[in-house]
């Protein structure tokens, strides 16, 4: 893991931990233990936008899922959001979604309503049980992630990290933050490799064969959100297919990913 993947996971832990209040950069950074300079540096390089952009996106996506546990008033979700009325809240709400906090509650998919990367058509395979050896972190996930491949990367021998090693580098994210159950900072993400005869001295773990669908996606794997939002949003919704939500979607990288590093990604979907 490097410093910047280090220092924007510490960042995504002290936002999340404050974000029922007002957040001043300034302060960020310095709990953080960086300049505001380089805060929005590390933003920019491990997401694309800014600091601003991220607290906003994701304060209007917990006020979206707190609206529809219904059990929250609009007052309420504004001001655990960071608000310090509702008419401000509202504002931002229906400048971020385009309707009021109020329709919120008619949504039945939440994920089709946020931010997403259109990805295009997927092609569909039919996969056998795929044995892979393991290793699972629980934590938000800028900060699971990379510690699970971190220690991946530690259990493997040289060969099996050069270009010439023909197994695969496979990412499982088990749970979905936006259903409610598992909160953010307990997901648990598993980095994976296939096709290794020896035991490495990880966890085992077999994703089921049958039919899948495979998206392909270039871009940042911390961005890989976007892409997760068009699959169970947007294309979910239009497709006759039906994805299969028992079993593991799981991700193919061409190499132990960096989180900072663009690369061509799969993403397989399981389907009824």
């Amino acid at each position: 893991m490097n410093r910047i993947t280090s220092k924007f996971g510490n960042v995504i832990r002290i936002i999340y931990n404050n974000i029922d209040k007002p957040i001043d950069l300034d302060e960020i950074a310095l709990e953080a233990g960086l300049s505001l300079a380089s805060l929005k540096r590390v933003f920019k390089e491990a997401v694309d936008q800014s600091p601003g952009v991220f607290i906003r996106r994701l304060r209007m996506e917990l006020a979206f899922r707190s609206l529809q546990d219904r059990e929250n008033s609009i007052l309420e979700t504004a001001l655990a959001s960071g608000f310090d009325d509702q008419s401000a809240f509202a504002r931002r709400f229906k400048k971020t979604f385009g309707y009021p906090p109020s329709i919120a509650r008619e949504k039945i998919n939440i994920v089709s309503e946020l931010e997403y990367a259109k990805l295009e058509e997927p092609d569909f395979v039919e996969l056998h049980d795929l044995s892979l050896q393991s290793v699972t972190e629980v934590g938000l996930y800028f900060e699971s992630a990379p510690r699970a491949w971190k220690k991946l990367k530690e259990k493997l021998n040289q060969s099996e990290l050069t270009d010439d090693f023909s197994g695969l580098f496979i990412g499982i994210g088990h749970d979905d933050p936006h259903e409610g159950i598992v909160p953010e900072n307990k997901v648990r993400f598993s980095a994976c490799v296939s096709h290794i005869d020896r035991n490495i001295g990880a966890n085992k773990l077999i994703v089921k064969g049958g039919k899948y669908a495979r998206f392909r996606y270039i871009g940042k794997p911390n961005n890989l959100g976007l892409a997760y939002h068009y699959i169970f949003g947007q294309w979910a919704e239009k497709s006759a297919i039906k994805i299969h939500r028992k079993k593991l979607t799981f991700i193919v990288f061409e190499r132990i990913p960096m989180t900072l590093k663009e690369q061509k990604i799969m993403v397989h979907v399981p389907l009824i």
